[in-house]
């Protein structure tokens, strides 16, 4: 995979293929994008299961 070490013996610190690239920037991005998206989706869910759940009480009280 190209990396700058041999063994892991040689390793010392954080180290990954990417480190100083462009895609550093790019997978931030995406890791960013996807935690957006994974909140507006959960906030939608949440609406409406407390709309569900308070059309449920409602009907019994």
């Amino acid at each position: 995979m190209g990396s700058a070490f041999d063994t892991w013996n040689d390793v010392s610190g954080a180290m990954y293929p990417g480190a100083g690239t462009e895609w550093e920037y790019i997978w931030f991005l995406v890791a960013a994008g996807l935690c957006v998206f994974a909140l507006v989706v959960g906030l939608g869910h949440e609406k409406v299961a407390y709309r569900r759940a308070k059309k449920r009480y409602e009907e019994r009280h």
